[in-house]
């Protein structure tokens, strides 16, 4: 097969030679310099070649390729491969075609070497620019020695990859729908005369072959390697786009990319020697076989000597084992709550990169921005990288700067590399980079092409749906496969989502290896299974009230504190309504007085709940007494240690993560955590899989205690394959596969959800200090006059008034207000908080707010007080009972 420099030396890809004129026609303009349509597509064309290098994207699509014909065709399977390829970067090359439409050159261009006319598309390009590839495309075939059921699979193809080009303005949706009316296709046949590459193209039949475009994607019902040919249109369009942008960035803004964020043998280095500089990770190579040969049989005495040991002989395993299969693509680490399973994580990625050179670029994949926040610190402390080394990619982190935010080449070139996440280690949200596995939108499947040949560490999977879980089994299969991505899947509440079926046939496949095989060995120790104990005895739901728990929680905690002559208790619960109820309660009750307290739920703002989560990991905190009142915003990962604990009865993953904030290091005595039932998970968790398998008080006792997971997630696995059975069921993986068999890129997007979010978000115009504030926020704000030199506190409305006036100024470069957008998006979520989209709840916070239900994607609580401080959120008499995770 060529490669694509070879293809593109070709005449047909040079537009001077294959389009009349070709001069005369302009693609852009900016400050009075027009570029002409064939710098553009050469300029386009380049940006793909280069991005294909950097990415190591060609080998990728010439397997893709290879595999689709060769599963699909008898014969001359390598000659059609060539055929596809060929069209892969031929679309590139045609996008913006259509811009010979006179209508365009007229109004878009005001190039005066033209006269408007009627073509049925007025100054579209879009679609012009989808005929002529078809046209060139069909001419050619007709031209070949394929056999007509031959032709008839390649210009499915064609039509596949004429896709991305009529929507690279927008969002890839589904191509069967694409209707070319008759008409139009005959009033822009008089273009097919500009171009050498369509001259003498059989019109008639083209038209009447477009006529019977449904025959043709009918052949979709029985092609193989569906996943392959979702991918590869998937990535043409990434590539497509992402290409365009960069080209048309450096002429309208002449901006030069340079820098696509790729992991170097520098960069390689430089993460081994710092992964290896911790101090626990030096002793390990000192004494590697020390900790190998202890048997497990002298580590059962509970003391925090031995859990360290515990953790370097887990890591000792790990290595040995990822040492024996460094080839494969897909791991599972599971490993105790406490056992370090970032370091652990850091390990892998340190050997990954030293023995695999294709390895260019590292994604940590969370479930809650505390965690990527807590393990981006991690990695900057440990790992010194650089600001153009690593970024945190999500809503609530700071607009990531990479020089001087006021020069105007680097304030949007820092604007390009926010976009396409140039950044060698990236930590994002779950939402975003399963988005960019399925997503049909323009500016998220941009990434697509930026995952290839990577490192993916995912972590605490259980916290996903787990109706989605068989479809990111099939999903991590898939692209580690297609696009060599090494998938790491960890957790100390692991579902082995790969005992899922693969497909309605009953295929189950298990291509994960177990970097912990020996991992009964570690959860069954006492300093990890015995280092927090459940108690069960409150589990009675009828015996629940709020007077009751304010008593076993005091009756807990003043014993502890006997004992301890300290204790930091937290209490958790399943809604946030219960959880304030049970708050403005313990506040009013005299025999807590001597105790300091704070409530961490989802209507307190992140600022608020970081002071507390960092006065609870201080040394302050290790003295007195302390009750901290919670809904599940500090479960899974948060690096918190308290000494007990009281948690609403939930799902048994739950109950174990929250564990994991209790006795982290196995240095207290006496640590506990009590359960009891409000019965309120029975409404937030009525369509969880696991909540649906009716444990038994005896099983639920067992799995907790003896940390029997594997056999609770056994039965949801046995309801998920019952389901997957089923062809006719909706939203199951069946009906998810086939979306992608038909290519149905919205459908495939829309089917994957793995939050089923239905929240509003609500802007509270309080004061927050400026500490909350990252450097360049606060230039931001200074710099608009939200705050003055030497000011302590930001103003809630002078930000919603910035946020709003942006918004609404139309004088600014649109390039300019996206930046300024970017740097706000994280600065309006200190001061915001989400709650459901319930006609109810909205209806009581209207009466508070600025007159407006919504107002640029918030409501405006401008008259909060009374009904919201800071330091407890929205009052107990305001109904908003929603799980916040």
């Amino acid at each position: 097969m060529l490669t694509f420099k070879e293809i593109l030396q070709d005449e047909e890809f040079s537009l001077s030679k294959i389009l009349i004129d070709a001069d005369k026609y302009y693609a852009h303009w900016s400050n009075n310099q027009k570029e002409t349509l064939s710098e553009h597509t050469s300029l386009t064309v380049d940006y793909c070649l280069r991005l294909c290098e950097v990415n190591g994207l060609e080998p990728i699509i010439d397997r893709m390729v290879a595999e689709i014909c060769k599963a699909n065709l008898n014969s001359r399977s390598e000659e059609a491969a060539a055929f596809v390829k060929s069209l892969f970067l031929k679309s590139i090359f045609y996008h913006d075609f259509g811009k010979v439409n006179e209508n365009f050159q007229v109004k878009k261009m005001e190039n005066e070497k033209f006269n408007q006319v009627k073509n049925g598309i007025s100054s579209d390009h879009s679609f012009l620019s989808a005929y002529l590839f078809i046209a060139t495309a069909f001419k050619e075939l007709e031209e070949s020695s394929f056999g007509q059921s031959e032709k008839a699979f390649l210009f499915l193809h064609v039509l596949l990859f004429t896709h991305p080009v009529l929507k690279h303005h927008g969002e890839i949706s589904n191509p069967e729908k694409v209707e070319f009316e008759e008409d139009i296709i005959a009033s822009l046949s008089g273009y097919l005369n500009l171009l050498n590459t369509t001259d003498g193209v059989n019109r008639d039949h083209l038209k009447n072959i477009l006529k019977k475009k449904d025959q043709v994607f009918g052949l979709l019902n029985n092609t193989k390697s569906s996943f392959n040919l979702y991918t590869l249109i998937k990535l043409n369009s990434s590539l497509l786009t992402a290409s365009d942008y960069y080209a048309t960035n450096e002429f309208m803004l002449g901006i030069k990319c340079n820098n696509y964020g790729i992991i170097d043998d520098k960069l390689r280095n430089k993460i081994y020697e710092g992964v290896y500089s911790i101090s626990y990770n030096r002793n390990l190579l000192k004494r590697e076989d020390d900790y190998q040969r202890e048997p497990f049989e002298n580590l059962q005495f509970v003391s925090n000597k031995n859990l360290n040991f515990l953790r370097q002989k887990l890591s000792c395993e790990l290595l040995y084992n990822l040492e024996r299969n460094k080839t494969k693509r897909l791991f599972y680490i599971e490993a105790p709550t406490g056992s370090g399973k970032t370091n652990l994580s850091v390990l892998c990625l340190a050997e990954l990169l030293k023995s695999r050179k294709d390895v260019t670029k590292v994604f940590y994949v969370f479930p809650f921005t505390t965690l990527i926040t807590q393990t981006t610190k991690f990695i900057q402390e440990n790992l010194r990288l650089e600001q153009d080394e690593l970024a945190e990619i999500h809503s609530k982190a700071p607009y990531h700067d990479n020089g001087d935010g006021e020069d105007y080449g680097v304030k949007r070139k820092n604007y390009i590399d926010n976009l396409f996440v140039n950044y060698p280690v990236s930590l994002i949200s779950h939402i975003r980079f399963f988005d960019i596995l399925t997503s049909n939108e323009k500016e998220t499947n941009y990434l697509l092409h930026r995952v290839a040949n990577s490192i993916v560490i995912i972590d605490e999977i259980q916290s996903y749906t787990p109706s989605e879980w068989d479809k990111i089994n099939y999903l991590l299969n898939s692209y580690s496969e297609l696009f060599n991505i090494t998938f790491i899947v960890m957790s100390a509440t692991l579902p082995k989502i790969s005992k899922l079926l693969l497909n309605k046939d009953g295929e189950q496949k298990d291509n994960f290896t177990y970097l912990v095989a020996n991992k009964d060995k570690y959860f069954q120790n006492p300093n990890f299974k015995n280092r927090v104990v459940f108690n069960f005895d409150y589990l009675k739901s009828e015996e629940y009230s709020s007077e009751n728990l304010l008593s076993i929680v005091y009756g807990h905690s003043e014993t502890y504190y006997k004992k301890e002559k300290r204790v930091k208790a937290i209490v958790e619960f399943v809604t946030k309504i219960s959880a304030q109820e049970f708050y403005e309660k313990l506040k009013d009750d005299l025999r807590f007085s001597d105790y300091k307290k704070f409530i961490v739920s989802g209507t307190v703002l992140e600022p608020r709940r970081k002071k507390i989560i960092d006065y609870l990991k201080s040394d302050k905190s290790d003295f007195g007494k302390i009750i901290v009142v919670c809904t599940q915003v500090v479960e899974a990962g948060l690096d918190i240690d308290m000494d007990i604990g009281f948690k609403d009865k939930s799902i048994v993953d739950a109950e174990e993560q929250l564990a994991g904030r209790i006795n982290r290091n196995a240095s207290k005595k006496n640590a506990e955590l009590v359960l009891f039932n409000s019965r309120d998970s029975l409404k937030t968790y009525r369509a969880d899989l696991r909540h649906k398998q009716h444990i038994d008080l005896e099983s639920y006792k067992k799995i907790l205690s003896e940390k029997d997971f594997d056999s609770f997630y056994d039965k949801v696995f046995e309801s998920i394959n019952q389901a997957n059975k089923d062809p006719y069921l909706a939203n199951n993986l069946s009906d998810f596969q086939n979306q992608i068999r038909r290519l149905d890129f919205h459908a495939v997007h829309k089917q994957f959800e793995l939050i089923k979010d239905n929240t509003v978000s609500v802007f509270v115009p309080l004061e927050i200090e400026t500490c909350h504030f990252s450097e360049g926020e606060l230039r931001f704000l200074q710099s608009a006059k939200v705050i003055g030199e030497g000011e302590n506190k930001v103003g809630g409305a002078r930000v919603w008034e910035l946020y709003t006036s942006v918004i609404e100024n139309r004088d600014v470069d649109f390039i300019d207000k996206k930046i300024d957008l970017k740097i706000l998006s994280p600065i309006l979520t200190k001061f915001s908080f989400s709650i459901w989209n319930n006609k109810n709840q909205i209806g009581l916070l209207k009466h508070y707010s600025d007159g407006n239900e919504f107002k640029y994607g918030f409501l405006y609580l401008q008259n909060y007080v009374g009904v919201y401080s800071y330091e407890d959120g929205l009052k107990k008499d305001i109904e908003t009972d929603c799980n916040f995770l």
